[in-house]
């Protein structure tokens, strides 16, 4: 399912764009990894509907240079 999802042309279809992945890879087994990834989108439920039935936890972000300026 993974390989399908993330394959160059189902990301090109979507209309976002994938920034960087990465994924936690538990050395014991029966614990599940976790995703992380920066995309770029127009929209919350444009990632949402990226990931299908999947459960997502969308955060906007700022860069921290940005954030900096607010402290």
């Amino acid at each position: 399912m993974a390989k399908k999802l993330f394959s160059d042309d189902n990301v090109r279809k979507s209309s976002l764009k994938i920034v960087g992945a990465y994924v936690s890879c538990p050395k014991d087994k029966s614990t599940q990894h976790k995703g992380f990834f920066i995309i770029d989108a127009d929209s919350a439920p444009t990632v949402t509907k990226f990931f299908g039935p999947m459960t997502v936890d969308v955060r906007p972000v700022v860069p921290f240079s940005d954030a900096a300026k607010t402290l």
